[in-house]
């Protein structure tokens, strides 16, 4: 006889339905149809909610679209708003103009210049010549230049998407860095919303997930970083939401073994922490395992923001 629940009381259905699944062996068969039927749904790995994939050219472009979009709603007061460092709203402009020209020289497409450079030193005097310019011209070339860039990559056959670049010590392939360049730009994006008052807004589903995605494959690098380097370790990272997924990490870019601690935390507010927006206390992660493990791992993901 098969028990009844009362109507709309979602827990006892679910109680119910488990007793009913202790007391009767599914057919053999059901086995392979539900999974397909899961995995046709959703596939392994993706959060619920996480529209479908794209290429790192189109989160380049959704991102620089929605960077001009803030931008274009700045008063001319708000240009010169305080943001990060010592530079205002136009400076940071400025900063991300001096990163797109030493993208296009290692991309072979600008003038010859020095790409492995610190970030920040390297864009200084860009940003800080923006002092003397309107703020329509420093948003126009920086729209100008980020144009460029999703023009010559738009085109690029697969050898040209995987052909390493090396840009601020560190050498990845063009689409890799146009991950990167699309996680920098958003980071600077929600600097400026921060200084002018406006809502935080995180990257679609599609865009979160590229970033994500290249966020965990670093871990090992950020731990270099930190001089906590983890041979033989692995990570069981869980980010929730649309956007995230879950990898079994290797720390030490080996084959990932057993799982030595696992975190889960927001997807969202763990790529706020790896762009050093927020602390690793601060994003509310559920770690079970190692948990000294864990926090190195956080502390190593945090050291990969460029800032």
């Amino acid at each position: 006889m098969t028990s009844q629940s009362p109507p709309g009381r979602p827990l006892e259905e679910l109680r119910y339905a488990l007793a009913e699944a202790d007391a009767h062996t599914p057919p053999v068969a059901l086995r392979p149809r539900v999974i397909q039927a899961a995995e046709t749904a959703r596939p392994p790995g993706l959060a619920a909610g996480t529209e479908s994939a794209i290429t790192p050219v189109e989160g380049y472009r959704r991102t620089m679209l929605s960077f001009d979009a803030v931008l274009s709603e700045l008063s001319e007061d708000e240009w010169h708003t305080p943001v990060l460092r010592d530079l205002d709203i136009q400076g940071l402009v400025g900063h991300l103009i001096g990163v797109e020209r030493q993208l296009h020289s290692a991309l072979g497409i600008g003038p010859d210049m020095v790409t492995d450079a610190d970030h920040v030193e390297s864009t200084q005097a860009d940003a800080l010549a923006q002092a003397g310019r309107t703020t329509s011209d420093t948003h126009a070339e920086w729209l100008d230049l980020s144009a460029v860039t999703v023009a010559h990559t738009s085109v690029l056959d697969r050898d040209g998407l995987e052909r390493l670049i090396t840009m601020h010590h560190f050498t990845t392939t063009v689409e890799r860095m146009l991950v990167i360049r699309s996680f920098e730009s958003w980071t600077h994006e929600e600097d400026i919303r921060r200084a002018t008052g406006r809502p935080l807004a995180a990257p679609d589903s599609a865009r979160l997930r590229l970033m994500t995605e290249i966020a965990v494959s670093a871990l090992p690098a950020g731990l270099a970083m930190i001089d906590r380097p983890k041979p033989n370790r692995t990570a069981r990272i869980v980010l929730t939401g649309p956007g995230g997924g879950t990898w079994q990490a290797s720390l030490d870019r080996g084959i990932p073994g057993e799982t030595d601690v696992r975190i889960i935390a927001d997807a969202v507010s763990f790529c706020r922490m790896v762009a050093n927006r927020m602390a690793p206390d601060d994003i509310d992660a559920v770690v079970t395992g190692d948990e000294a493990l864990a926090a190195d791992v956080l502390a190593g993901a945090q050291a990969l923001a460029l800032d």
